[in-house]
């Protein structure tokens, strides 16, 4: 299926989706001038701390029909220090990324990035594979997703300590990426040693 019957279909199965979270969600009394923590109730706020947990795909899907929440998850994102296990979507941790661009943090940005999947577990031909799904896909994910995985790639390469011609080979699909360098997270400052507070 292609075109706009495509479309159509993920739109129709989007919808369908987030019927399961429509109970809490409707329900839910948001607060817009409330400090986060009191912002939305305490059953949106397990909803989203499950969503953040797992792949970022339904989360997302939530925040398109849902936008008010942007900036809460964003704000909470900054102390998901347990949400590790899980491996997010690429595509989805690109979407929120986009979404959250207005309310970016710095420990927001490093936990979205920490929860990508990894590559140094990743065998020669797995690499080759992803390289080639990276040059597929950089105009697609976000800039920090593309200047992560063109890194990383790079460094998992070099650490193999394959044959030149074979380092080569892997780096090749990414050598004409244009780094774009959007928001700088890796310096320390305050914002990588929060406090994580207590939802009152």
């Amino acid at each position: 299926m292609s075109g706009p019957y495509a479309k159509k279909a993920r739109l129709i199965d989007d919808i369908g989706k987030i019927e399961q979270y429509r109970p809490i969600l409707d329900k839910d009394n948001f607060q817009s001038e409330e400090p986060h923590w009191r912002r939305i109730s305490k059953n949106t706020i397990s909803l989203f701390q499950v969503l953040i947990d797992q792949d970022l795909s339904d989360l997302v899907n939530v925040l398109k029909h849902y936008p008010r929440y942007v900036e809460w998850v964003c704000e909470h994102f900054r102390y998901a220090y347990s949400y590790s296990e899980n491996e997010a979507d690429i595509d989805a941790a690109s979407q929120l990324l986009f979404m959250g661009e207005a309310y970016f943090s710095k420990q927001f940005v490093r936990n979205v990035v920490r929860k990508l999947p990894k590559l140094e577990e990743m065998d020669v031909e797995a690499l080759g594979s992803f390289g080639v799904k990276i040059g597929e896909c950089h105009r697609e994910w976000h800039p920090i997703v593309v200047n992560h995985y063109c890194d990383s790639l790079t460094e998992t390469v070099e650490q193999l300590r394959l044959h030149p011609l074979q380092q080569i080979v892997l780096t090749k699909p990414i050598k004409t990426i244009e780094r774009q360098e959007t928001y700088e997270y890796g310096a320390e400052d305050r914002d990588a040693v929060l406090d994580i507070p207590y939802m009152t």
